[in-house]
């Protein structure tokens, strides 16, 4: 029983380290949509036509809200949501202020990726 007891123990342990694959990715997909705001002074394209970054949040929000049971990763959620209008396929795009414009597929890939993978932090020197 002793032998029993302590290998449902080993087992439990080694299985509460494993990251849960399958898990849902709203976290992350809240976290990147509030990453917008990283991009002081950008607008967001939309058929055309310019919104400001808390309209298109909340626009992109409610996409995955509506389609949440089909997105089963934030990859997921940028190539089918966030990357284009589901109405008309035009591509969503980012305008910078100095008036650079990229797709939003682009930009919210490239910042998964920075979110995923943070730089390491620096250290200060101390001054003398």
């Amino acid at each position: 029983m002793k032998k029993i007891l302590f290998y449902f123990i080993i087992t439990l342990s080694v299985f509460s380290f494993v990251p849960s694959f399958g898990a849902e990715p709203e976290d992350e997909i809240k976290a990147l949509v509030s990453s917008l705001d990283s991009c002081k002074g950008c607008v967001f394209i939309r058929n055309g036509s310019e919104h400001k970054l808390d309209e298109a949040k909340a626009h992109l929000l409610r996409k995955y809200d509506a389609a949440k049971s089909k997105i089963s990763s934030t990859e997921d959620f940028i190539k089918g949501l966030a990357s284009k209008s589901s109405i008309t396929g035009t591509a969503y795009k980012i305008k910078f202020p100095d008036g650079k414009e990229v797709e939003s597929e682009k930009w919210l890939t490239d910042k998964l990726k920075e979110l995923r993978n943070p730089p390491p932090a620096t250290k200060q020197k101390k001054g003398k």
